[in-house]
């Protein structure tokens, strides 16, 4: 089940962040869009993975987990952008849309690296 929130967390983000290109279109510049887009859907990826329990893993993501995931959202979303310049997407929603998953990519990361400990192999827990 854990798998399964991690895919939660890429879709949402993903979706959140395609959804923003086109609510935002070309009204920002795509730098700016980028940014905005990987915010918002590592911002949604967090609150859906915290809101929904999903199997035996009922664990919730701690608050400075996802201040740190917001944060690495700008490296992601910079780094969207630089994909969508070297792939030539100008689109908006295809930015929004790289911005929210390489934003998400690094939340599904930090999780990831916050769940599993040292010498032992990744298990459920309850609460």
């Amino acid at each position: 089940m854990t798998s399964a929130r991690l895919l939660l967390v890429l879709f949402v983000g993903t979706v959140v962040g395609a959804i923003t290109g086109l609510v935002v279109g070309g009204g920002f510049k795509a730098e700016y869009l980028a940014i905005l887009a990987g915010f918002l859907g590592c911002l949604s990826g967090v609150t859906v993975r915290h809101l929904i329990g999903l199997g035996p893993d009922d664990t919730k993501t701690p608050w400075l987990v996802a201040i740190y995931a917001i944060i690495a959202s700008l490296a992601g979303s910079l780094a969207a952008k630089e994909v969508s310049d070297f792939s030539e997407i100008t689109a908006p929603v295809g930015i929004g849309a790289l911005a929210g998953l390489f934003a998400a990519l690094l939340l599904a990361m930090l999780l990831i690296t916050y769940h599993t400990h040292p010498g032992h192999s990744p298990t459920l827990k309850k609460g």
